[in-house]
């Protein structure tokens, strides 16, 4: 059923249902338990109970673990489930939108599924012939695109062990996997037989090491963490983090359903089954590895733009307390001087659920990052941070003036989290693929992303409205909140770093006399730094407004 409304209805919320209702109920379907036939009008509605109890038992959580969060009106017979904390909507609508809008990019103009499509037209689909050949190759570039939008900042040929096999292995096996998913998703959309496909494991584990050329043993102990099978439900792994299942009884065939795996972050998946399975191998081969590729990855994109930056900056020579600086970002500013992005970057797993997203309240997690530029900010502050700003800034200072204005932001970037939960904190925080499309939209403006990033909640809030779902449980009628986006965000494309009109914009700057210091008329929290040697120092003293 919901392979089957991925394929007719692609942009409906029927596939979306049906897969939270089978996640309700996965620890049964899997466990080999018999039964008559089920009817189909009966089945669909069990799945459509699971969906309300998939979607109540994250405002459970949210209630308890984030007080204030969930508002719960009691009446007779009646029970109401709504938003309080306005940064879950936003939350939920980040994500979507920044699904959506990836997508777009990432699949704009590429064409490979419709050529699939037609070669595998009226072709059987487990006999391979020529068509067959003549699609694998489209397969690959199909499954290499679709593995570049995924949240796999690791290095593909990393050997990183997950506890009986590498990432590097995973990798490949979980790709070859992906090319079947996409080959059976296309070929059942092009011949009207749109389901699932069942397995023999033994024989999915051989083929597997075969093509990739792994041991078989390894592929098993892959392929126990990639099923959601009975023992992941004793092992109280959720279902959310798997796309294949095993069935309960003989002959245990693997389930794959195509167009779920072939949507699924499977690699995120994955590390979270390791994480809760092996959480010691998980924090000593995973989570640094993770957060380096990550703060690298973010490095990345504003280096693209031409901002200088430093990563994994100590100031433990200043004071053991202090944090580090995971990302320093200078960018330059001719008529004005420097504007310094302190970021804090965390990069926990991007969540499934609930009960995941609720990790970012953990002290070690996403809200750490709020306490750790408190500390930084108070530094700054300080006479040895002034000192600190002054050894990072451009040696040669600022063309045409002795004395400039450095500013200084702060700033949380995450692997997900938009705000969930923080709404109440000071510092901004953004994750990283809306930065990364604000980036490429900014063109080097930073006045321009800080405005953005200033006004990102409220402009998200004009694009979402929520909506009361209702369910009635042995006589009682639950009402609970969910959201529906009313149309996409994306940032206007501007022009600074191309622009024709820029040079000449500092020149007549230049020319009419004007300094850096005109911005700070007026205005409070400015700190004069005078130079420690002006006879010696050519970057002059700066002034910084907090």
């Amino acid at each position: 059923m919901a392979e089957v409304a991925a394929t007719t209805q692609p942009t409906g919320s029927g596939e979306g249902v049906l897969n939270d209702g089978i996640n309700s109920f996965s620890a049964y379907l899997v466990s080999g338990t018999s039964g008559p036939e089920p009817a189909l009008e009966a089945l669909f509605g069990d799945l459509d109970f699971g969906f309300h109890y998939h979607h109540l038992r994250g405002l459970l959580y949210y209630s308890y673990n984030a007080p204030g969060s969930i508002d719960w009106r009691f009446a007779e017979n009646r029970i109401e489930l709504r938003f309080l904390d306005p940064s879950l909507p936003r939350q939920f609508f980040t994500v979507w939108n920044e699904n959506v809008l990836g997508s777009q990019r990432i699949f704009d103009g590429f064409d490979v599924p419709d050529k699939l499509r037609e070669l595998l037209k009226n072709q059987p689909e487990f006999e391979l012939g020529e068509a067959h050949e003549a699609a694998d190759k489209l397969l690959q570039a199909h499954a290499d695109l679709k593995l570049s939008a995924y949240f796999s900042i690791l290095d593909t040929n990393s050997e990183i062990d997950l506890g009986g096999y590498s990432y590097r292995e995973i990798y490949a096996v979980y790709r070859i996997l992906l090319m079947k998913a996409l080959y059976h998703r296309h070929q059942a959309a092009a011949n009207d037989h749109t389901g699932c496909v069942h397995v023999q494991a033994d024989e999915l584990r051989d083929m597997l090491a075969q093509e990739t050329k792994i041991d078989a043993a390894k592929v098993e102990a892959m392929l126990q963490d990639l099923v959601f099978d009975s023992k992941a439900a004793e092992d109280r792994v959720d279902s959310t983090y798997f796309s294949l299942m095993r069935e309960g009884a003989a002959p245990r065939d693997i389930i794959i359903r195509p167009c779920h795996f072939s949507k699924a972050d499977g690699l995120v998946q994955l590390l979270r089954v390791v994480a809760q399975r092996r959480p010691h191998v998980f924090l000593s081969q995973v989570s640094n590895a993770l957060a380096a590729a990550f703060v690298q990855r973010v490095k990345a994109a504003f280096e693209a733009q031409g901002f200088l930056c430093q990563s994994e900056i100590s100031l433990r020579a200043i004071d053991p307390a202090l944090p580090d600086i995971d990302l320093l970002v200078i960018v330059e500013e001719p008529t004005l001087g420097f504007v310094m992005l302190i970021c804090e970057v965390k990069s926990p797993l991007p969540p499934q659920w609930a009960k995941d997203q609720l990790r970012a309240l953990a002290k070690d997690n996403v809200s750490k990052a709020f306490r750790q530029t408190e500390a930084i900010s108070t530094f700054l502050r300080k006479p040895e941070g002034i000192e600190f700003i002054r050894s990072v800034v451009p040696k040669g200072g600022l063309e045409h003036f002795d004395s400039f204005v450095t500013v200084l932001q702060q700033l949380i970037i995450t692997s997900d989290n938009a705000g969930m939960f923080f709404g109440h904190e000071e510092t901004p925080i953004i994750n990283f693929r809306t930065l990364e499309r604000l980036l490429q939209r900014a063109d080097g403006d930073i006045l321009h992303m800080r405005y953005c990033i200033s006004h990102y909640n409220e402009w998200a809030d004009e694009c979402v409205t929520t909506a009361m779902a209702t369910v009635e449980v042995d006589g009682l009628t639950v009402l609970h909140e969910g959201f529906t986006p009313t149309r996409l965000m994306d940032f206007p494309q501007t022009t600074w770093n191309s622009s024709s009109d820029r040079q000449r914009m500092i020149d007549d700057f230049v020319a009419n006399g004007h300094h850096p210091f005109d911005c700070l008329v007026g205005r409070e929290g400015v700190i004069i730094a005078p130079p420690t040697d002006a006879a010696t120092d050519a970057r002059g003293p700066l002034a910084k407004p907090i």
